[in-house]
């Protein structure tokens, strides 16, 4: 996976140029000579270097090449893209999705990833970069984060860290021996555990514990009711992929509800399809509680509200919420809600479906009888104790939430001081105390959340789940923003450990990345 000699050859000789400061143009045989390049190789080279339009010539006896605008405003990617260098590493032809054989190869996705994340990073570096030593100062404060470079992570949507609370839970956990369903003592030992873990669910959100079901994830719990039976399923474009894709699988007829520009759904377009008459038959309303991407907190309650009235029934995908809004499972009166504990600051791969007290669904997953035959397989242990100490963290946390929305607004407002072109989306909606969804228009939010990285921030640009995917957010088509506006859009998020102090270096680091034309998309 080499990059060929002649993109080489474009970046060593336009970085050759960019260092020579003092020079009005550079001739060939120079370059040639200090840098060990053939000479010939890089006449063919520099025609398509003028070409498209990144350097200028000069003729007589001082002739040669110079740069035709700054070397900060010259990518790697421009370099590249002039000297015809390709840096996707699938096998596909012509640009097609499929590979050399019929269906695409069993490691397409890797090598499309890779490609796309070369280019990112080309075009996040400028001749500037490169001659400048920026490069290698970065990387050496990635080799020795104690040198100097302080990771701040802003990525808590994605996966908040495990809190000490939960971690110490799982340890304790893994000592006991016993499988939950067991009648012995052992047995009985696992299966408090589990009971206790429960419980505290169920009071994160005001439920009943018989109502808390331990699944694998909120994945599988949105899978699970898309799942059922269902004529019609009413959902919006803001929902998380992992309601969209089960709900188009399903069979049933697919109503889009339309999304207001700051992220609301328009409910009230439910409204007007069932009270006009037009049958839905056993219906469904997907309705998240606060998006993954943006924050927005949609009004679950009224929808249900009107729901009961019609006969329609309500899933609410509640990931993002606990911890940061109160939830009340009762109040809100849907039928089931998905929660992740990943996203609370529990371990990974352990989630819930809070289903209301008799309502039943039929199981995604047969077999035992484990969850009261609803959900069959030997219960994760570890991963319940550790959900269940990180919901009683997160119950208590609330209380910081006002803290945490202050250092929000102070986010937003001191980046679009720094940047007046900042656009913060949503910022008129309810949204969550920790959410800050931040575009610079004509940029895109690939480069800056690279750029960021390379400064010290973790940040992501649309829903962590959807890494691998190269293009604009359907939650901002959705919501539809401009395509410029959409492509530079990346997610901040700050959770308990975040300070002022994070607050102003992520300010000043925008400050600088927006400066730099290498963004342009």
């Amino acid at each position: 996976m080499e990059l060929t000699t002649k993109g080489r050859y474009a970046v060593t000789a336009m970085a050759d140029i960019a260092g020579q400061s003092d020079a009005l143009t550079v001739p060939l045989s120079q370059i040639a000579e200090r840098q060990a390049l053939p000479l010939a190789y890089l006449e063919q080279i520099f025609v398509g270097l003028r070409r498209a339009g990144l350097v200028e010539s000069a003729r007589g006896r001082s002739g040669g090449y110079r740069l035709a605008r700054p070397a900060a405003e010259i990518s790697i990617a421009d370099v590249m893209a002039a000297a015809e260098e390709d840096t996707h590493f699938t096998r596909c032809a012509n640009g097609e999705a499929s590979c050399l054989r019929d269906a695409p190869c069993l490691t397409h996705g890797l090598w499309q990833r890779l490609g796309a994340v070369t280019s990112a990073f080309f075009a996040s570096v400028s001749l500037a970069d490169v001659v400048g030593g920026t490069l290698a100062g970065m990387a050496r404060a990635q080799a020795a984060p104690s040198a100097g470079l302080r990771r701040v992570y802003l990525d808590h949507n994605a996966t908040a860290p495990l809190r000490g609370e939960a971690k110490a839970a799982m340890i304790a956990a893994l000592d006991v021996d016993g499988n939950p369903s067991s009648v012995h003592s052992e047995g009985r030992r696992a299966r408090g555990v589990i009971e206790a873990a429960r419980e505290q669910v169920a009071r994160l959100v005001n439920a009943k514990p018989s109502e808390v079901v331990f699944t694998s994830g909120a994945t599988e719990s949105n899978a699970w009711v898309m799942a059922q039976p269902w004529d019609t399923i009413f959902v919006s474009g803001v929902e998380h992929d992992s309601i969209l894709a089960p709900a188009r699988a399903n069979g049933a007829e697919v109503i889009m509800v339309p999304v207001a520009r700051d992220g609301r759904v328009l409910a009230e377009q439910i409204a007007a399809r069932v009270l006009s008459g037009a049958p839905v038959g056993r219906a469904l309303i997907a309705l998240q509680l606060a998006n993954n991407e943006t924050g927005v907190i949609q009004d679950v309650a009224a929808v249900t509200a009107f729901a009961r009235e019609h006969g329609l029934r309500v899933h609410t995908d509640a990931v993002q919420a606990p911890g940061r809004i109160a939830i009340d499972f009762a109040g809100l009166d849907a039928d089931t809600m998905s929660l992740s504990a990943h996203k609370l600051g529990g371990p990974k791969g352990i989630g819930a479906l809070i289903i209301r007290d008799h309502y039943d669904l039929a199981p995604l997953i047969r077999g035992g009888g484990q969850e009261r035959r609803r959900r069959a397989g030997t219960e994760n242990l570890a991963g319940i104790a550790g959900f269940g100490a990180a919901a009683k963290v997160a119950l208590a946390a609330l209380a910081d939430a006002p803290r945490i929305a202050g250092l929000r607004d102070q986010l937003e407002r001191d980046v679009c001081d720094a940047v007046p072109a900042t656009v913060v989306i949503a910022g008129s909606a309810p949204r969550l105390c920790n959410t800050a969804t931040l575009t610079l228009p004509g940029k895109l939010a690939e480069t800056l959340v690279i750029r960021l990285d390379l400064a010290g921030f973790a940040v992501s640009a649309g829903s962590a789940c959807s890494s691998g995917k190269v293009g604009v957010s359907h939650v901002a088509e959705a919501m539809g923003l401009e395509r410029d506006v959409a492509a530079g859009m990346i997610r901040v998020s700050l959770g308990p450990d975040t300070t002022q102090d994070d607050i102003a270096a992520f300010a000043a680091a925008w400050k600088q990345i927006s400066g730099n034309a290498a963004l342009a998309a």
